[in-house]
C-alpha cells in the first residue's frame, strides 16, 4: 500500500514528466528553423537537369544577419533559376521590405531571378516600386508576361500572373493575364508559371503550362503531421487543399511552398508543425 508521501512523489513526477513532455512537444511544434525541401520532377522536355530554387512569401523575415543564411543555402543549392513568390514585402505601409532588398541585391547579380507580386504588395499600393527596385538587382518582374532563357542549351519559359482574373490595361483595352500568357497547345519547351494563388491553378489548367509555383497559404498556419494539412489558408478558408507539396491539375502540376515567413513579434498567430520552407526543383529527363 502506497504512503502519501509516496503517492504525492509519484504525483510530481507524473506532473513534471507531462510537463516536460508538452514544452518539448511546443518546442518542436513551434520551430521556426528553417527547413530545405527537394522535388525532383520528371518532364521529356528537358534533356538535361535543370535545378530552380523557389523563395517565397518571406514577408521581409531575416535569416541570419544580412540574410547570410537564406544566401549561403542558395548557393549551396547552385541553381540554374532563382524565383522569388509573392509577399516578398509585408502589408504594412511603413515597413519597408529591406530584409528582402538585401536578398535581391546579393542573388540577382548572380543568377537569374525572376519575381512576381503577391496579395500584401497589392495592398501596400507600392508593387511599382518594389519591382523598380527588385529590377536594380538583376530581379525581372513578371506580370502577365514571360521569358524563354536558355539553360543547359535547352529553353526554358518562366511566366508570372498576378491573380487568374487579373487584368491589364493594354492600349486602352482589359487584357486577361493569363490570357497573355496562355499557350494554344503544348510547347516544346517547358513552361513555368508563378501564381501567388494556388486556390486559382485549376483556372490555369488549359493555359499549358508544365509547372505552376504558389505560395499564400502558409501551408495552412497550423499543422498536424499525418493527420492535417493545415487549419486556415487566405482565400480557401477553413481545411484548404492546396498548401504544400505538388498537387495534380489535369496535365500540369501546383508546387506549393509553405514560405519563409516566421513570426516577428508575440501576437503574430504562430506556425504549428510547419517549418518556414526554402524550396529546390530539379526538374529532370524522363525515363
Amino acid at each position: 500500500m502506497l504512503t502519501k508521501k509516496t503517492k504525492r512523489t509519484i504525483g510530481c513526477i507524473a506532473a513534471g514528466c507531462v510537463l516536460t513532455a508538452g514544452i518539448v512537444l511546443s518546442v518542436i511544434a513551434c520551430d521556426m528553423n528553417m527547413e530545405t525541401t527537394s522535388y525532383r520532377i520528371s518532364s521529356e522536355k528537358v534533356t538535361k537537369p535543370v535545378r530552380v530554387v523557389f523563395i517565397s512569401d518571406l514577408h521581409n523575415s531575416l535569416y541570419g544577419e544580412n540574410q547570410t543564411e537564406l544566401i549561403s543555402a542558395v548557393d549551396k543549392a547552385k541553381p540554374d533559376i532563382v524565383i522569388f513568390g509573392g509577399d516578398i514585402a509585408d502589408k504594412t505601409q511603413d515597413y519597408s521590405p529591406d530584409n528582402s532588398y538585401i536578398l535581391a541585391e546579393n542573388l540577382g547579380k548572380r543568377y537569374p531571378c525572376y519575381y512576381s507580386i503577391g496579395n500584401h504588395e497589392y495592398i501596400r499600393g507600392d508593387s511599382e516600386y518594389i519591382k523598380a527596385r527588385l529590377s536594380e538587382y538583376g530581379v525581372k518582374a513578371l506580370e502577365g508576361n514571360g521569358e524563354i532563357i536558355e539553360v543547359n542549351h535547352q529553353k526554358i519559359e518562366i511566366c508570372g500572373i498576378f491573380g487568374a482574373d487579373s487584368y491589364l490595361e493594354i492600349d486602352g483595352d482589359m487584357v486577361s493575364e493569363l490570357e497573355l500568357v496562355s499557350s494554344d497547345v503544348p510547347t516544346e519547351h517547358y513552361r513555368m508559371l508563378l501564381l501567388h494563388f494556388p486556390e486559382d491553378a485549376e483556372e490555369c489548367k488549359n493555359a499549358n503550362f508544365d509547372l505552376i509555383l504558389s505560395g499564400h497559404a502558409h501551408g495552412g498556419q497550423w499543422r498536424i503531421p499525418g493527420i492535417l494539412d493545415g487549419v486556415y489558408a487566405p482565400g480557401q478558408g477553413f481545411l484548404p487543399k492546396y498548401t504544400s507539396g505538388i498537387y495534380q491539375i489535369s496535365d500540369t502540376k501546383l508546387l506549393v511552398s509553405r514560405g519563409l515567413w516566421k513570426p516577428s513579434t508575440p501576437i503574430a498567430i504562430p506556425r504549428v508543425f510547419n517549418r518556414p520552407e526554402f524550396i529546390i526543383i530539379d526538374i529532370v529527363p524522363e525515363g
